[in-house]
C-alpha cells in the first residue's frame, strides 16, 4: 500500500490571503507550493461582501460549509436485527439452563434482556448533529487557534478523500491515538473541508458530564472499555448490539473512525492493534451488507503532549480515570498553554474489497515474523488485550484481520510526520546524552533530518537549525533540558581570559527521561533495522566499544551469524514493534540493512569463504531460506548460498564506530527492560504470584539494578515495556498464568521452573545488554 513518501518537510502559514493564528520566526513559507494547508487560517472575506462578512469572517468561512449530509439514526434496525435476536434468545436460553427454570420463564427472560439491549443501545448510539458541527465548528477555530500555532494538512490528500467519497461507499478512518484531542481533530478537518464526519467509537470512560453529551453530538459513540463483564464468560447481548449497530451504520452511508490501537499510546510509539473493530467492518464487507469499505490510516503528530505525559502511569501508578473535574481542570491548563503546530495525514485510501479479494487471491504470507526464532513463531495472534475479540467472524478471517491491522498500524506510523521535539529529544537520549554545545545540536539536527528524508520519512517543520532547537527546547521546557555554562581557562602569550562554553544537557533521570522518552520514540523506527543489527554485531563479538578505539585487530563475522542473531532479537522485540508489513519479508528487510551498511562502509566484505558456521547454524538457516519465496528477479541458489557463506570484516574507523555506537543505543533501554523483566522471573521459581505483585516485584529488581550501577538506562524503567516483556515470556511458554477469583496468577512453567532454566533465559537477553 503507498505511503505518502511524496511529502515534503514543511511548516508556515498559508499565504497572503488567509488570517494567520501565530508566526514564529523560525517558519518559512512553503506551504502553497507544497500543498500544505494550515486549516487555522481562513481566507479572507472578498471586498465584495458585506461588512458584517468581512468583520467576522470564521463565523462567515463555518456557515459556508456544506450543510447538506444527512446523518440518520439506525436504532431500530439493530434492535430488530436477526444478530441481535438471536444473541437475546440464545442468552435466556443460557441463563434458564443456569437457573435451572422451566420453560414457563422463557418469556420474561427474553423481555429482559430485550430490555438490556435497549439500554445498551441508548448509551452507545450517537446523536450527530449537523447544527452543532456547525456551532462547534466555530467555537473549535477559536479554542484551538489560541492554544496551537496550526494544524496542517495536505490538500492532496483531502482531495484523495474527496474523490473517493464520490463512490457512495463508507469510509473508515483509522487514526493513530495519541491524544483526546484525536476525537475532535479528524471530525474538525473533514467538516471544515466539506467532507462527511464520520462516527467515531469512544471509550464509555469519556461518557461524563457535559463532555459526554457534546461528543454524542459530535458524533461519538461510546463503547465498553471491557466487553465481558465477568472473565471467562462473553457477553453475547452486548457484542451483538456493537457489532449491528457499526454494520448497520455503514449499510446507512456513515464513516466510521476509531482507534485501531485502542487506547492512547503511553510511549510515544505504534502500540501493537487491537483488531476487534476493525474485524466487524471486514465482516460487513465479507457478508454483503456493504459493497465496499475504503480503509484510511491517519498519521497524527503533536509537537507538544496534549493530555499532559504518562509518566506516573509509567512507573506503575494506576491510570486516573476521567471525570468532569479532571476534564476541566484539564481544559484551563490547555487554553493556558501553548502546544506549538500539529500535523495531520491522512494515507492512501484502499478498497477492504480489494484487499481482500487479493488475499484469497494470492494467499498471502500472512506472519512473515514467524521466521523470526529459531525456536518459536512470532506471534501469531493478536495481542491478549483485544478490547474486542476477533470470535466475530469466522476462523478463515482472523489471520486476514491481523495482517489487515498491521498495515494500518504499519503505515499509519511511517506516514507521521516527526515534529521538531521528536528530533531534539531523540538525539538527546542517543547522540548527546551528556549534553552538547549549541553549534553540535545544530550539526547533528541537520545531520538526522538529512537522515530522515533520505529513508523516505517526512518531517514536521523547515528552517534555520538553530532558530528550530530554540523551539523545540521552549517546548519541551526546562523540566527535560537544562542549560549549564561552563568557564575554561584560556591563554595565550598575549592575554588570559576564560572561555565560557554553554552546554544543553538533557534531564536522564526518572522521572523525566520517560516523558523524553515519549518524543523520542517517534523517530526509532527509523533506524530500526540498523539499531537490530548493531545491537546483534555487538552481541556476537562481546566486545565493549571503547575497547575497539584504537584497536589495530580485525573482527570477522559470518553474515549467516549476524542475521540469525538479529533475528533473534527481533524475536524478544516483537511485542515492541512492527519490524515489517505483513505483506514484507523481515529476513529480506535485514539483508538489505547489511548490504547498505557494506556500502556505507560501516561494514567492509570479506573474502568468501565455504563452512562459515556449526552445522546448527546452517541447518536453521536452510530451515528459514526454504520459507522464503523468490521471484525470478531474485538471486541464484549459488548466490544465495554465497550470501549465507560471506565473512564479514569489522575493521572500525572513528566514525564508523560512533554510527554503530549510535545505532546500538537506540534499542538498549528496550533490552535493559526486557533483561530486567527476566532476572524477576527468579522470584517466581517454586512458588505463584498475582499480576500486580509480580509487577512491583520487577521495579524493586530495576531498582536495585541501578543501586548496583548496573543500569546505564533509566527509561528502562517504563511500565509499559516491562508489561510487553512478560507477554513476551507468556508467548515462549515460560511463565504461565490463571484466573481466581477475578485476579491473574502467574507461575513459571514446569520446563522453566529452575534458577538454572532462569538464567538461561536471562543469558539469552544479556548478550544484548550493554
Amino acid at each position: 500500500m503507498p505511503r505518502n513518501s511524496w511529502l515534503r518537510p514543511f511548516v508556515g502559514t498559508c499565504c497572503s490571503k488567509c488570517v494567520p493564528i501565530s508566526k514564529m520566526k523560525f517558519l518559512e513559507d512553503p506551504a502553497m507550493t507544497l500543498g500544505i494547508a494550515n486549516i487555522l487560517c481562513v481566507p479572507t472575506q472578498n471586498r465584495d461582501n458585506g461588512l458584517l462578512t468581512r468583520t467576522f469572517h470564521y463565523a462567515a468561512f463555518i456557515l459556508q460549509r456544506n450543510p447538506e449530509f444527512k446523518y440518520p439514526g439506525v436504532s431500530k434496525r439493530v434492535i430488530h436485527s436477526e444478530r441481535v435476536q438471536n444473541a437475546i434468545e440464545e442468552t435466556a436460553s443460557e441463563e434458564l439452563s443456569d437457573l435451572g427454570l422451566d420453560n414457563i420463564h422463557m418469556m420474561q427472560l427474553r423481555q429482559k434482556h430485550r430490555r438490556r439491549a435497549i439500554e445498551i443501545l441508548k448509551r452507545m448510539r450517537s446523536c450527530i448533529s449537523s447544527l452543532l458541527l456547525r456551532i462547534s465548528g466555530w467555537v473549535i477555530y477559536k479554542i484551538l487557534g489560541r492554544i496551537l500555532n496550526g494544524i496542517y494538512v495536505h490538500k492532496g490528500q483531502i482531495e484523495a478523500l474527496r474523490k473517493v467519497s464520490k463512490n457512495n461507499v463508507p469510509l473508515i478512518y483509522l487514526p493513530l491515538h495519541r491524544s483526546h484531542l484525536d476525537y475532535i481533530l479528524v471530525t474538525f478537518i473533514l467538516y471544515m473541508n466539506d467532507l462527511r464526519a464520520p462516527l467515531v467509537a469512544a471509550g464509555d470512560n469519556l461518557l461524563i458530564t457535559f463532555f459526554g453529551v457534546l461528543m454524542r453530538g459530535l458524533g461519538a459513540f461510546f463503547i465498553q472499555r471491557k466487553l465481558d463483564p465477568h472473565k471467562g464468560k462473553k457477553d453475547r447481548v452486548y457484542r451483538a448490539i456493537l457489532h449491528s449497530y457499526m454494520s448497520e451504520s455503514m449499510r446507512e452511508g456513515h464513516s466510521l473512525e476509531f482507534f485501531i490501537e485502542g487506547g492512547r499510546t503511553r510511549t510515544g510509539k505504534a502500540s501493537l492493534p487491537k483488531a476487534g473493530l476493525l474485524s466487524v467492518v471486514v465482516d460487513t464487507v465479507n457478508e454483503g451488507i456493504v459493497e465496499d469499505a475504503y480503509i484510511v490510516p491517519v498519521g497524527i503528530s503533536y509537537e507538544k503532549i496534549m493530555d499532559g505525559n504518562f509518566v506516573l502511569e509509567q512507573l506503575g501508578k494506576p491510570k486516573i480515570m476521567e471525570d468532569f473535574k479532571h476534564a476541566v481542570k484539564a481544559v484551563w491548563r490547555i487554553f493556558h498553554s501553548n502546544f506549538g503546530s500539529v500535523r495531520v495525514d491522512f494515507c492512501q485510501p484502499f478498497s477492504l474489497r480489494e484487499f481482500l479479494n487479493s488475499s484469497k487471491k494470492f494467499q498471502m504470507n500472512l506472519s512473515p515474523q514467524s521466521l523470526v526464532s529459531v525456536d518459536r513463531p512470532l506471534r501469531s495472534t493478536p495481542t491478549s488485550g483485544l478490547l474486542y475479540g476477533t470470535d466475530i467472524v469466522v476462523e478463515d478471517y482472523r489471520q486476514v484481520v491481523k495482517a489487515l491491522a498491521e498495515h494500518v498500524v504499519y503505515d499509519a506510523f511511517h506516514t507521521t510526520a516527526l515534529m521538531s521535539t521528536n528530533l531534539l529529544a531523540f538525539l538527546y537520549l542517543t547522540k548527546h546524552r551528556k549534553g552538547a554545545t549549541f553549534q553540535q545540536l545544530c550539526q547533528s539536527l541537520t545531520w538526522l533530518r538529512g537522515e530522515i528524508i533520505d529513508r523516505k520519512r517526512d518531517v514536521g517543520f523547515t528552517g534555520e537549525c538553530s532558530d528550530i532547537i530554540r523551539h523545540a527546547s521552549t517546548l519541551l521546557t526546562k523540566n527535560l533540558v537544562t542549560i549549564e555554562t561552563i568557564e575554561m581557562a584560556w591563554s595565550s602569550e598575549k592575554e588570559k581570559s576564560n572561555i565560557r562554553i554553554v552546554f544543553h544537557k538533557p534531564v536522564i533521570r526518572l522521572p523525566h527521561v520517560l516523558e523524553l522518552q515519549y518524543y523520542s520514540n517517534s523517530v526509532v523506527s527509523v533506524f530500526l533495522i540498523e539499531s537490530v543489527l548493531a545491537n546483534a554485531l555487538f552481541a556476537i563479538v562481546d566486545k565493549n566499544l571503547d575497547s575497539w578505539r584504537g584497536c589495530d585487530s580485525r573482527f570477522f563475522v559470518s553474515r549467516e551469524q549476524l542475521v540469525k542473531k538479529a533475528l533473534m532479537l527481533c524475536d524478544v522485540l516483537q511485542y515492541e514493534f512492527i519490524f515489517t508489513p505483513p505483506c514484507g519479508d523481515l529476513f529480506s528487510v535485514i539483508n538489505e540493512t547489511v548490504d547498505h551498511l557494506l556500502s556505507s562502509e560501516i561494514l567492509l566484505q570479506s573474502q568468501m569463504v565455504a563452512g562459515v558456521g556449526d552445522h546448527m547454524e546452517q541447518a536453521w538457516m536452510n530451515r528459514v531460506a526454504s520459507h522464503m519465496e523468490w521471484e525470478e528477479s531474485s538471486e541464484s541458489e549459488d548466490d544465495l548460498i554465497v550470501i549465507q557463506d560471506q565473512r564479514l570484516q569489522i575493521m572500525l574507523s572513528e566514525e564508523s564506530l560512533e554510527t554503530l555506537q549510535f545505532y546500538r543505543c537506540i534499542l538498549s533501554p528496550y533490552v535493559e527492560s526486557y533483561w530486567l523483566a527476566a532476572s524477576s522471573l527468579l522470584k517466581l521459581v517454586q512458588v505463584e504470584k498475582e499480576e500486580s505483585i509480580f509487577l512491583q516485584e520487577i521495579h524493586k529488581t530495576a531498582k536495585e539494578r541501578l543501586q548496583q550501577g548496573l543500569i546505564v538506562y533509566e527509561e528502562c524503567f517504563a511500565a509499559n515495556q516491562l508489561k510487553n516483556a512478560v507477554k513476551l515470556f507468556e508467548h515462549w511458554k515460560v511463565v504461565e498464568c490463571y484466573i481466581q477469583d477475578s485476579v491473574k496468577l502467574y507461575y513459571l512453567s514446569s520446563e522453566y521452573n529452575s534458577e538454572e532454566a532462569v538464567n538461561e533465559i536471562i543469558r539469552k537477553i544479556e548478550e544484548y545488554k550493554v
